[in-house]
Formats: structure tokens, C-alpha cells, sequence
């Protein structure tokens, strides 16, 4: 029998990244498809851009069709727009998702019900997840309910840093957070005989390369890219931190590996103040610490800790308002919640 196991690599099709690129959308799907595309939008993003997206898409000969994102990725928005979709006077091509990451979620789902491509947007670089082939569900009151994987990843990832970096600078800082994990938990999977990815294959060397170059453009650009866009920059740092955070972290997880902190982010969201008050990345940033101080490597800890206070993110419950020894049902529901959690095991 052949011993030697199934290695994975998951990646979207294309990425495009840079300043204004949003306003060409019609020019980099050209070469990829064609007929009426289907546009999510939240309703910020429909005001500040909605006309340049629909400029642009007309310009290159494509027909389109408008759906406002409702605000919670709910299998309810997903069917409502869906059949919104599903009505336009001509089958749609394509669904681009405008927005965060619920946005692109329902996009995601959206597009996988319809059978199209999915191109992903995102206007903040908070998480990895718009290079991803799976969308998270949350009930209609916001907690989290399950995960739907897609038989592919999006067909164009489109970050236009202009529009990145005018979002709230906490969302940037959020995604180091998360971004940071990548390293941390693709090492255990590939330092772990046992460990898979979540489609069951084991982490390829490109993967961990990638992971690893993550963490380096995080430690070694987080701080300045931040110094940066608070001064009104847009310059290589911040480039390069938007690259880390989307692209380089989306590859990293997805084809690398989870372990340890992305499940502990998910057992904190069983509690309705830190799922409400705190960003995915804070959640996870804690999570990062706990991993490496149950791998019981101290010094990375610290390392990891020091660079987190500098630019802002949360080392510890206390900081967002909890103090463990005071509360602990809620840490034991965290901890419960966590251990159910397959990649934990990783």
C-alpha cells in the first residue's frame, strides 16, 4: 500500500491588489467571463461606489443586476438573495460581493446556489477570509452556526488599498491578528504527523512558506503600516501588511493548517460581550498567545505579546473586560466550546 498522504493546495484563481484598482473591475473580468454580473453591496459601499462599479462593468460590455447586503450572512439572506439573483431579466454570470466579511459570506453562498463564479471584494482587510472556498453562517441573531464549504474558491480577488485603508484603522490591527495565527497554527500542522487540513489532505511546503512569510511581513511592517495610514500614507508598508492579511494568510490557513487559536476564538464567541464588542482578529490574537503557551513556548509568547501591545491588540480577557477568576462558568464555556472544535486536535 502506498504510505505517502494527500497533500492540498487551495487558492482563488487570481489576485489583484493596489491603489483605484476597484474602478478597472470591468477590465479584469473581461479576459475571465462574460454576460450580466450579479453585484452584493452593503449600503455604505453602494453609495461611495456603487456608480464607478457599474461604469466600469458597462464599459467592458457586461450587464449587471444590484442586491443590497441586509447585514448578517443568514441562510435567510442567502435564499433572499438568491432568488433576487435568481429573477433579473437574464441569468447572472458572475456575483461580485462588495463589503466585510458577511458581505462576502452571502456572496459566496449565493454564487455556489446559483452555480456562477464568485468575485470577492472586500473593503476592509480585518480577516483572511475573502480568498477562502468556505462562508461562515450565524443565525439571524448573529451567533455563529456552522460553516458551508464551496466546491471552489473565488474566481478574483480584488483589494483596492485606497478604500482598505480608509476603513477604521481597528480593522487593519484586527487583521494581524489573524494574520499572525497563520504561522503559528500551519507549524503545529506541519510539525504534527496527525495533523490535516479541514478538507482532510495534509499542508503542502508551499503552504508553510507562505504561513511563514506571513508572519515576517506582519512583525516586520504591522507597526509602520499603522504609523502610516494614521499620517494619511498609503505607502509599501501598508501594501504590504493588506497583502499579508488577505492574501498571504488566506493561502496560509486554508492550505496550511488551524490548530490552536482559531478554536479558541470560536470558543470565545460563546460569549455575547466579546462576540459583540470585539473584532474576529481580537478574538483570535488571544487565541495565538494561548497556543503558544499550551505548546509551552514562553518566549514566543512574549515575542508575539510585545509585538500585539504595540499596535494595539488585546493580550489578555482583562483587557476586553473579563476577569477569569471572577467569572468562571464563562471560561469553562469557552473551554467546552473550544475542545469541540476539530482542528483544536491538530
Amino acid at each position: 500500500a502506498n504510505t505517502v498522504p494527500l497533500k492540498m493546495f487551495i487558492s482563488p484563481c487570481q489576485y489583484i491588489q493596489g491603489p483605484g484598482v476597484l474602478a478597472h473591475i470591468g477590465r479584469f473580468l473581461k479576459p475571465l467571463i462574460s454576460g450580466k454580473a450579479g453585484i452584493l453591496i452593503t449600503p455604505g459601499r453602494e453609495k461611495s461606489a456603487g456608480q464607478m462599479i457599474r461604469q466600469s462593468l458597462t464599459a467592458a460590455g457586461f450587464d449587471f443586476e444590484t442586491a443590497i447586503f441586509g447585514g448578517e450572512s443568514s441562510l435567510a439572506e442567502v435564499h433572499r438573495i438568491t432568488d433576487h439573483f435568481k429573477q433579473a431579466s437574464r441569468a447572472v454570470c458572475c456575483v461580485l460581493g462588495v463589503g466585510g466579511g458577511k458581505c462576502l459570506d452571502t456572496g459566496r453562498m449565493a454564487s455556489e446556489r446559483l452555480s456562477v463564479p464568485f468575485i470577492s471584494i472586500p473593503t476592509t482587510a480585518a480577516t483572511d477570509a475573502p480568498t477562502a472556498a468556505h462562508s461562515v453562517i450565524y443565525d439571524d441573531s448573529g451567533v455563529f452556526a456552522d460553516v458551508e464549504f464551496h466546491k471552489t474558491n473565488p474566481l478574483l480577488v480584488l483589494a483596492d488599498t485606497d478604500i482598505i485603508a480608509a476603513a477604521p484603522i481597528r480593522y487593519m490591527v484586527s487583521g494581524m491578528g489573524d494574520a499572525l495565527s497563520t504561522y503559528y497554527e500551519a507549524n503545529c500542522c506541519a510539525r504534527n504527523p496527525d495533523a490535516c487540513l479541514i478538507r482532510g489532505a495534509k499542508p503542502s511546503l508551499a503552504a508553510f512558506a507562505i504561513a511563514r512569510l506571513c508572519r515576517d511581513v506582519i512583525f516586520e511592517n504591522g507597526l509602520s503600516a499603522i504609523q502610516s495610514i494614521e499620517a494619511g500614507r498609503r505607502d509599501n508598508a501598508v501594501e504590504k501588511v493588506v497583502e499579508a492579511n488577505i492574501l498571504l494568510s488566506g493561502l496560509g490557513f486554508e492550505s496550511g493548517g488551524l490548530a490552536g487559536a482559531h478554536a479558541v476564538a470560536q470558543g470565545l464567541t460563546t460569549d455575547h460581550r466579546l462576540h459583540k464588542n470585539f473584532l474576529h482578529g481580537e478574538l483570535v490574537a488571544i487565541g495565538v498567545i494561548t497556543q503558544l503557551i499550551l505548546e509551552e513556548d514562553f518566549q514566543e509568547a512574549e515575542t508575539v505579546a510585545e509585538f500585539f501591545s504595540s499596535v494595539g491588540l488585546p493580550v489578555s480577557l482583562t483587557q476586553m473586560g473579563i476577569i477569569p477568576g471572577d467569572e468562571p462558568e464563562m471560561i469553562e464555556k469557552a473551554v467546552d466550546s473550544a475542545l469541540k472544535i476539530s482542528f483544536l486536535y491538530n
